[in-house]
């Protein structure tokens, strides 16, 4: 639940949060649902990134709303692996497999290996340094939250909380 660009009042609440993160979760419950029918979750939004494992199970979102992006950043490992399972064990057989098969193989995996980059850059670009990490207009990384409404709301809680000051 913690976000890039804290004020004054949100740097407490977060110093609280670190100490004590079986906490968090609980205030980051109560406070998602104790948001107003009326809102609109979506407000403001354009786009979300989403940084995460191939482990994590991100939930929600209409991506009609806004541009969304889900990056995957052990999508490198499992390309590898994904290759690997299908050599042949010999050496020989391997290369040749590899020759016969290269423009598939290519085809099959530049998606995931450009996306798995792009993922890399742009998390030590946003300074990520815990997974799953949601970035929403490239201005506030929420952590911890696998749930992309769940995050988009905790956004809009803090621009309301800083509209007011």
């Amino acid at each position: 639940m913690l976000m890039h660009k804290p004020t004054t009042e949100s740097n407490r609440q977060l110093a609280r949060a670190r100490r004590m993160p079986w906490l968090a979760g609980w205030i980051l419950a109560a406070s998602v649902h104790a948001q107003p029918a009326s809102t609109d979750l979506y407000r403001g939004i354009t786009k979300v990134e989403v940084f995460a494992n191939s482990a994590m199970v991100i939930t929600g979102g209409e991506p009609l709303r806004y541009q969304l992006a889900i990056y995957r950043l052990d999508a490198l490992k499992n390309v590898e692996a994904a290759i690997n399972q299908r050599l042949p064990k010999t050496e020989a057989a391997a290369r040749a497999y590899f020759q016969a098969n290269q423009a598939e193989i290519k085809k099959q995996i530049t998606p995931h290996v450009l996306s798995a980059a792009n993922g890399i850059a742009l998390a030590r670009h946003y300074k990520i340094d815990r997974l799953p990490a949601i970035v929403v207009d490239g201005a506030n990384v929420i952590y911890g939250v696998p749930d992309v409404p769940q995050a988009l709301a905790l956004v809009q809680q803090h621009r309301a909380a800083a509209a007011k000051r």
